[in-house]
């Protein structure tokens, strides 16, 4: 009898949460039906157990009681995580679609001011969230040149509510406004389309709040041109660093172990931001994470073959102002799920790919994308 009152208790708070939920409009009708289902089953359950011996019996869950009420609470349960799988993924999805909105209205609100074309410079991406303090500093010891290439800062102001935009702007950086606001990784993947469609050869990536050293860009971009890596990443590990707690620096150490396992590259500093690859290696990966996105790019470089080498770079206090990132258990939180669900999703086997990624949108000029011939291209975009 317990049982039956708990399996009755339990459908109404499901009938309660589904008409709640349809009324604000966050379920649809075939969700409600699926849910009053599962609350049917459950009430029938309740006041009439016998009811469903033919479908419970050739489960499992012969006739008496308890083992009826348990039989159906097990079914619903499944329907109920099917309905919760279902809106995470509908959750997902939409948050994808706006996102990619924005890019390509940012994208387009960037060819529409006449942007010039790199001609094979070396873009230096910097996402930036409310970093006009610190931006002069950086851009000020921004290099022209880097081992003879022009360089092009790009500035993506992810959502800035400060003057970060005018900043850029008034020190001569390209800026790729995104109204809002969706993390570093996904700032660049933009400053990333951007570079690569208008014909940087080599595209850097580096801080906005001055931790990375601007004039130490050459020990990244070198080995990119003489062809002994395709992706270099900077290490403080090797380096040097002003400032890490003991957490942190624990967490580094456990970390780099982990990639160094899972992508059979040497990696010894997993979480920094400071990085050079080539424009076809770029279009190589396939790129998700909004956030904590170095781990996604070191594992998509290992999955596509390309050679990934660490040189050491110092890394400093922050210029001014206090840090985006959050808590120490929280950043190791977001770093293993990115982790994980970069790894999860990589099929076996397959290399390389002809097809352009899906973080590149439509927007903009056409780009090419290196397929399995060393020699042949495929034009996609436009």
């Amino acid at each position: 009898m317990a049982l039956r009152i708990f399996g009755a208790f339990v459908a109404l708070l499901l009938a309660t949460f589904a008409v709640v939920r349809y009324r604000k409009g966050q379920l649809r009708r075939g969700e409600l039906v699926a849910a009053f289902l599962v609350v049917s089953g459950l009430s029938v359950a309740a006041l009439a157990p016998s009811v469903l011996d033919p479908f419970l019996t050739p489960l499992g869950f012969r006739p008496g009681q308890e083992r009826r009420i348990v039989g159906l609470l097990v079914i619903s349960n499944l329907f109920t995580m099917a309905l919760l799988f279902r809106g995470f993924s509908r959750e997902d999805q939409l948050s994808d679609e706006v996102g990619d909105l924005v890019d390509y209205m940012a994208l387009r609100r960037l060819t529409d001011e006449g942007l010039a074309p790199f001609d094979g410079a070396c873009a230096v991406v910097m996402p930036a969230y409310n970093e006009a303090g610190n931006l002069p500093t950086v851009l000020a010891e921004m290099p022209r040149k880097v081992c003879g290439l022009p360089v092009i800062p790009i500035v993506v102001a992810d959502g800035c509510t400060d003057e970060t935009e005018a900043t850029a702007q008034g020190l001569g950086a390209v800026v790729i406004r995104r109204d809002l606001r969706r993390g570093s990784g996904a700032a660049v993947r933009l400053g990333y389309q951007a570079a690569v469609r208008n014909g940087a050869r080599i595209v850097v990536t580096i801080d906005a709040d001055g931790q990375h050293d601007p004039t130490e860009m050459e020990r990244l971009v070198e080995p990119l041109l003489t062809g002994q890596a395709d992706m270099v990443q900077g290490s403080r590990v090797l380096g040097t660093f002003e400032v890490e707690s003991r957490v942190r620096r624990h967490g580094v150490r456990l970390y780099s172990k982990l990639l160094t396992a899972l992508s059979r590259t040497s990696i010894s500093d997993p979480s920094n931001g400071y990085r050079a690859v080539t424009s076809d290696g770029l279009l190589r990966m396939d790129l998700r994470q909004d956030q904590f996105y170095v781990s996604e790019m070191i594992l998509e470089a290992a999955r596509k073959g390309l050679a990934v080498v660490e040189v050491p770079i110092t890394l400093r206090r922050r210029a001014s102002g206090t840090t985006k990132k959050p808590t120490t258990l929280r950043y190791a939180w977001g770093f293993t799920k990115a982790i994980a669900r970069t790894w999860l999703r990589q099929p076996p086997g397959a290399r390389r790919s002809g097809q352009v990624p899906r973080w590149v949108s439509n927007a903009g000029p056409a780009i090419h994308v290196g397929d399995d011939a060393p020699n042949e291209r495929e034009t996609i975009g436009g």
